[in-house]
């Protein structure tokens, strides 16, 4: 019979295993934060150089520093929603340029055209969505107009039916450009 673990137990358990962290590990992650919060605070523009606060750190701890660092620049380097976005990638993708030097440069070219083409096709197909749209209710716009006797115009952007296929419309073109910057992401960990 299948013995019932109280969620105490349960949590006790992990809390045990947990527990067991030994000193490298514990080392290891004050490392990995050091890096991480480096690259935040350059991100932020709280640091001119990535590799200012580098300079204390024993050589032995040196590769996960960067790893940490190189964990938080690739996090803020994402399919842009607005233009407004560019700035953090940008700063990101230089940050990265910085740590692995003039052999990240064709990647971060990559990077780039995969994010300005997600960018276009994204605005592309916005703008064929609308045509598309403002055509359907053109007729609609007009019986509606002759019928009241005055001009009407419809917010095409505010229209459920607007929004529910271009919600479809962009999540699509997010996935496929998504997979594309996921695996230059993993080959830039790899440098």
């Amino acid at each position: 019979m299948t013995e019932i673990r109280s969620s105490l137990e349960i949590a006790m358990e992990k809390a045990d295993r947990l527990g067991r962290v030994t000193r490298e590990e514990l080392e290891t992650e004050k490392w990995l934060n050091l890096g991480r919060r480096v690259a935040a605070r350059y991100l932020r523009d709280e640091e001119k150089d990535l590799k200012t606060d580098f300079g204390d750190i024993p050589a032995t701890s040196l590769a996960v520093v960067l790893k940490g660092a190189t964990e938080t620049l690739l996090r803020n380097i994402v399919l842009p929603n607005d233009r407004d976005q560019w700035s953090v990638i940008k700063k990101a993708l230089d940050g990265f340029v910085e740590l692995k030097g003039s052999v990240a440069d064709e990647i971060v070219f990559r990077v780039e055209e995969v994010l300005k083409r997600y960018e276009q096709t994204r605005d592309q197909y916005y703008r064929q969505l609308q045509s598309q749209m403002k055509s359907q209710l053109g007729s609609i716009q007009q019986a509606i107009s002759e019928q009241y006797g005055m001009d009407v115009n419809l917010d095409l952007e505010s229209l459920p039916e607007f929004q529910k296929e271009w919600s479809r419309i962009s999540m699509e073109i997010k996935e496929q450009f998504e997979q594309q910057l996921t695996s230059l992401k993993k080959y830039m960990e790899q440098l």
